[in-house]
């Protein structure tokens, strides 16, 4: 297929129930959004970042650093990769006076993230547009800087995922990611990232560990089992279920997993 068929965790089977569909009932559900916030704000306590209401386990210390670390030029263009609502995103332009584009497949979050946009950086210094992790629809070298947050790993091809954001990067731009690494045999598994950007053609210049990744994670699972009932009573069985499933079979596996951020450059 590509180089990457060889590299631990670079190819992998696609993930059932992970799709535009799922997403786009995830992002389109508003009490989804009122719930999941709140029990995450009780999970993560101080490190939550109110208002930007992320999907994924980005915290305060998690925008901080994709600030300090992509290096955006002021008036620069920054490209959020499965941007989801574009809350991570929003925030990082706001901080450093980018423009944002925001690339999603599902189209109910590149909707609501156009709603969102206005309040966060102003009129016309944000769009979004549909598509994916490895097929952007962008042209090349249209960015200075590519974010991803919490969202690599559901590309089956990750290594096209990193040549993705390669492409539409200009020389000397940068490209952060959030992920983990663990090498327990689970199929979809990164032991580490390294070789899959180098395959994609990106010079790595970082590797930071995220701070408690497993302990806060950990939480939101405790907090998740403890509230199942409110959860059912919101967004009902099905919700629960897949909810109680994730804590009872991701909880076990986070003391063997290390929570990264990854920081890459083009040449």
């Amino acid at each position: 297929m590509t180089e990457s068929i060889d590299i631990p965790g670079a190819v992998v089977p696609p993930r059932p129930g992970v799709s535009a569909e799922e997403f786009d009932a995830a992002h389109g559900d508003a009490a989804a959004d009122t719930i999941m916030a709140r029990l995450a704000r009780e999970a993560y306590g101080d490190d939550y970042p109110d208002g930007v209401d992320p999907y994924g386990m980005s915290t305060r210390w998690t925008l901080q650093t994709f600030v300090d670390q992509l290096r955006i030029p002021q008036g620069g263009t920054l490209v959020d990769i499965a941007c989801g609502r574009a809350g991570v995103s929003l925030w990082v332009a706001r901080e450093t006076g980018a423009d944002l584009i925001g690339v999603d497949w599902s189209p109910v979050a590149v909707a609501e993230a156009a709603k969102r946009a206005s309040a966060w950086v102003g009129d016309g210094r944000a769009r979004f547009q549909v598509g994916d992790l490895v097929a952007t629809g962008l042209p090349d070298q249209c960015a200075d800087a590519v974010l991803c947050a919490d969202a690599i790993f559901f590309a089956t091809d990750r290594v096209a995922a990193v040549r993705e954001a390669a492409r539409i990067l200009r020389p000397g731009g940068r490209y952060a990611f959030t992920a983990d690494e663990s090498d327990d045999g689970r199929p979809h598994a990164v032991p580490d990232w390294r070789p899959i950007i180098e395959a994609g053609g990106l010079e790595v210049v970082a590797r930071i560990e995220v701070p408690r990744w497993a302990e806060q994670l950990g939480r939101m699972y405790d907090v998740w089992l403890a509230n199942l009932d409110e959860v059912r009573q919101t967004l009902g069985e099905e919700a629960a279920n897949a909810m109680r499933e994730e804590a009872e079979t991701v909880g076990p596996t986070l003391p063997n997993r290390t929570g990264v951020l990854y920081v890459a450059q083009r040449a």
